[in-house]
């Protein structure tokens, strides 16, 4: 992307989440964590990411660690950041035959509460073949427990190759209450304070 670009993508997605939602939408489509992680980072980046890590409620080094495009995101981070971009996630069905699973996940999703969605992921799996469920995955089904057990916070990477395998994809549209946040600080610096030259006695 050339520097001329990224600045016009990054004023589009400042401060926006109907576009925030969009983007990120098309990004996740495929289920590609890569894909996925890229366009975290390039959504983080055009924020005011020191107000951005408050909201998140992260230290602003962790936000960039997080989300720098360079290592694997947990679900519940990955929440967070959505909750402090005023989106949310939602699962939706490729195929008629995950429709129910899609619905359910979105139930859970919808709560905004990374516990919730790591415990509606945990329901998911276990109602499903997870011998069959591991196969399509790549991994041992005892990986499988363990990922999605409902006590550990799962990798990014991880959820997207089980939406996958469920033919299940995740999708982001803005919230509909949005936070209430703090002014953004004035850039620049504050007016100087005249002082009057003369002095009462």
């Amino acid at each position: 992307m050339s520097v001329g670009n990224k600045s016009v993508l990054n004023k589009i997605l400042r401060d926006n989440p109907a576009e925030i939602s969009t983007y990120l939408t098309e990004k996740f489509r495929e289920n590609n964590p890569e894909s996925a992680r890229k366009a975290l980072n390039v959504v983080m980046h055009a924020q005011n990411v020191q107000i951005l890590a408050r909201d998140a409620g992260l230290r602003r080094d962790a936000l960039y660690r997080t989300f720098g495009g360079r290592i694997d995101p947990h679900l519940s981070r990955t929440l967070k950041l959505f909750g402090a971009l005023n989106v949310k996630a939602r699962i939706v069905p490729e195929t008629d035959s995950s429709e129910a699973i899609a619905a359910s996940l979105s139930e859970a999703f919808d709560r905004e509460k990374p516990a919730m969605a790591i415990l509606g992921l945990s329901e998911v799996v276990k109602s499903e073949n997870v011998s069959a469920l591991a196969l399509r995955l790549g991994i041992m089904r005892t990986t499988v427990y363990k990922t999605f057990g409902g006590t550990v916070d799962p990798q990014l990477h991880r959820v997207l190759n089980l939406f996958a395998a469920l033919k299940v994809r995740l999708t982001i549209e803005p919230t509909t209450r949005p936070k209430i946040r703090a002014p953004r600080p004035k850039l620049g610096r504050p007016p100087k304070v005249q002082l009057s030259d003369s002095v009462d006695g």
